[in-house]
């Protein structure tokens, strides 16, 4: 990759990546510091970049960082902090407190699960478009989001799993 292709894609995707980021994190600095991490890893492995679309692969390499961040967040968070009431269904994530359990329980998760969780409440695709997106059925991306709630529901019980969750 060029230079000048790296700079035209941060002048295009900059934002978005950026806004993915504090949606992510809650926290504008630390959103920043992710969005030079994502166009460093750009930059380091642009070879992996085939044919896809410039704005996905940088969303994904974003998300990865992200919730790689989460991840040490939780383990300094005790598990008394990051509870809160149980909800009955997710929705998607709108407040600050709503946008830190999220956080949280994408941490909790697995690739595929975070990726499902991702696409489906924080950018809002529907899950024919998340399927479509991720290259699988309609099926697993229905199983993955059901794994996503009972990952939460566990963290939110203190790991107690409720009746029915598998």
């Amino acid at each position: 990759m060029e230079a000048a292709t790296l700079e035209q894609w941060y002048a295009l995707y900059g934002y978005a990546v950026h806004r993915r980021c504090v949606r992510l994190l809650q926290s504008e600095a630390e959103a920043d510091d992710a969005l030079h991490e994502v166009f460093l890893r750009a930059w380091r492995y642009a070879h992996t970049l085939q044919g896809e679309e410039p704005l996905p692969w940088l969303c994904r390499i974003a998300d990865r960082h992200c919730v790689d961040l989460l991840r040490r967040r939780a383990r300094q968070v005790s598990t008394d902090e990051a509870r809160a009431p149980v909800l009955e269904e997710p929705v998607a994530p709108g407040s600050s407190e709503q946008l830190h359990l999220f956080g949280q329980v994408l941490a909790a998760c697995k690739d595929p699960v975070r990726d499902a969780a991702v696409l489906y409440y924080l950018d809002e695709l529907t899950q024919d478009e998340v399927a479509e997106s991720l290259g699988c059925s309609r099926k697993t991306v229905k199983e993955r989001l059901a794994r996503f709630k009972a990952v939460g529901l566990q963290l939110l019980t203190g790991g107690r799993r409720k009746r029915g969750t598998g």
